[in-house]
């Protein structure tokens, strides 16, 4: 089926996409709901399958993508060429070709690491071709383990983290470090693990310290280096890193922040440092953040730089919390301006937001789970959820707690984690990936390249406004296509939701079908182009799985539902 986007027809409101817009922020919510089989994202919006697990690298020797797709980052390559009047022209620069990092968060050496893939942006078809998918050769540093989340940075190499290690932690090089447990830059042009100390062998990056790793963010000054560790209630702590030299990662200083009093109600805190010197500090880290008195905040998952205020975020994802603070930079040993800036609270612990989707609000709750964190350059916030019903949303620069401003971007595919992101530099390309969906799921979507995408393993995709990604494919697909989507699904209320996408103005039936196909209801519709958004009665119904079937003179498609 084509692309099931956005719920009912868009509207004027304050955060609606507007007209010609090519900005990928500009959109009206989806209507929240359950995962179903397909990616829900906005209706003036469209998405392109790059790859998917089991997908055969560009050299046969390597075998096939790995599973479990988790940071997915972006990197621009740049050309230096212009135009006649100094601007960057798009075909020869960094919105059109880059590199695509994808982390694999394995169980397992062997089912963990990176792919690369060379990213090309054909204009005439307004596509992105994937001209070659490279694994990177973690050999001469042991391999890698459970690579999550990580960072790219201002000098354009990426940064994978290892979050979890073996139960038995060796040292199988002899090098007096541990051998999982780290942060390890990448050069995405050769694929490889960068050498940090000039003696011809890759590094890890040991002085940043050995900690369940999420993720890294990296300052403008190019030597300040945030990072958190996802290790449950006890040994969830925020560091920085200070490097001894810009654009250079393997020597510097590693702290730890302790707040001043207790979380929810302190709102200052100390960098404390923590020695790294030497192998065995290096590959104690947490033990030794612990003994400082560290504040742990359940599972820190991600932290940015709002590029317009540069105050610090990060995610806590067991209570749901985002928190934000200003760092004194990176000779400072003081923070200030601590406090919530989203979710869950203390006092609050359900919290709740109204989404507004066009055609009608709905309370949201937020739930737990928020894990991955994108600013773009006006400072809005987009949040992944890992957990609740794994939602994306969009918090606007506009908000704060006593005046929420939140909005949902996508409603993802069943059993999926949505992992990512990182933005194209002109914030019209969304990079991201679905980690892990239902094995179960068969129903088939459409993509802007005409490409039939089945959501049942890890898929990495580019998202963007219908206007510049796909425009050549569109006008087929939208004729020939025809979405379905319902929700809430189980349904136990008194009325189910059903979306349709259809291609032209049409009559139809919709009918509801038990187990063995008897007939049990019966509704006629007048559909119009484009998204329909339709109540059916189903409060009569036994508590039984059912059969959704619409039906116009060219098209019959089929939805199952349960109702409890």
């Amino acid at each position: 089926m084509a692309a099931l986007l956005g719920s009912g027809q868009a509207v004027a409101q304050g955060n609606a996409a507007k007209k010609g817009s090519t900005d990928i922020s500009q959109f009206t919510s989806v209507e929240p709901s359950t995962q179903q089989q397909i990616l829900r994202i906005p209706a003036t919006h469209t998405f392109q399958m790059l790859v998917q697990a089991g997908s055969p690298y560009s050299q046969a020797a390597d075998g096939v993508i790995k599973e479990a797709f988790d940071f997915t980052g972006y990197v621009p390559i740049y050309s230096g060429k212009s135009d006649n009047k100094g601007n960057s022209a798009f075909g020869q620069d960094h919105n059109a070709q880059g590199y695509l990092s994808i982390n694999h968060e394995g169980s397992s050496t062997a089912t963990s690491g990176v792919s690369m893939l060379n990213l090309d942006f054909n204009q005439g078809k307004q596509l992105w071709d994937v001209t070659a998918k490279n694994a990177v050769d973690f050999g001469p540093v042991v391999g890698t383990y459970n690579n999550c989340s990580g960072g790219v940075t201002p000098w354009r190499t990426v940064v994978t983290c290892e979050e979890n290690t073996p139960t038995a932690p060796t040292d199988s090089n002899g090098d007096g470090y541990l051998d999982f447990g780290w942060n390890v830059e990448i050069d995405p042009a050769t694929h490889s693990v960068k050498d940090h100390d000039g003696d011809g062998t890759p590094d890890k990056l040991w002085r940043m310290g050995r900690i369940k790793h999420e993720n890294i963010v990296v300052a403008p000054d190019q030597r300040t280096v945030y990072e958190g560790a996802d290790h449950g209630s006890t040994n969830s702590f925020v560091y920085k890193y200070v490097s001894d030299q810009a654009g250079q990662l393997a020597n510097g200083t590693l702290y730890v922040l302790k707040l001043s009093g207790k979380i929810g109600t302190a709102t200052t805190g100390t960098w404390l440092q923590v020695p790294n010197s030497t192998p065995a500090e290096c590959s104690n880290t947490t033990d030794l953040a612990r003994a400082l008195g560290a504040t742990s905040f359940n599972g820190v998952e991600d932290l940015e730089i709002n590029p317009v205020t540069h105050q610090i975020y990060f995610t806590a994802k067991g209570p749901g919390t985002i928190y934000r603070f200003t760092d004194s930079g990176n000779e400072g040993t003081t923070v200030s301006d601590f406090e919530i800036f989203a979710g869950n609270t203390p006092t609050n612990p359900n919290q709740a937001y109204t989404i507004n989707y066009g055609s009608g609000e709905v309370s949201e709750l937020w739930r737990t789970g928020n894990d991955n964190l994108t600013f773009d350059s006006k400072g809005n916030l987009y949040v992944l959820q890992d957990g609740g019903r794994n939602h994306v949303w969009l918090i606007r620069a506009s908000h704060t707690p006593a005046t929420p401003a939140v909005e949902l971007f996508a409603v993802t595919p069943a059993g999926c984690e949505p992992t990512g992101m990182t933005l194209s530099p002109d914030e019209q390309f969304m990079f991201i990936s679905m980690q892990r969906p239902s094995a179960n799921n068969t129903e088939v979507m459409v993509d802007a390249a005409g490409q039939e995408v089945v959501f049942n393993k890890s898929t990495a995709l580019v998202i963007a406004r219908k206007e510049v990604l796909g425009k050549a494919t569109k006008k087929k697909t939208s004729q020939q296509q025809v979405a379905v989507d319902v929700y809430p699904n189980p349904v136990s209320g008194a009325e189910m939701n059903v979306q349709i996408t259809h291609p032209r103005p049409e009559a139809a039936t919709m009918q509801v079908r038990n187990r063995v196909g008897k007939l049990v209801l019966e509704q006629a519709v007048e559909l119009k182009k484009g998204v329909n958004t339709l109540t059916l009665p189903v409060s009569a119904l036994q508590s039984e799985q059912y059969y959704l079937v619409i039906k116009t003179a060219t098209t019959t498609t089929t939805r199952p539902f349960i109702k409890q």
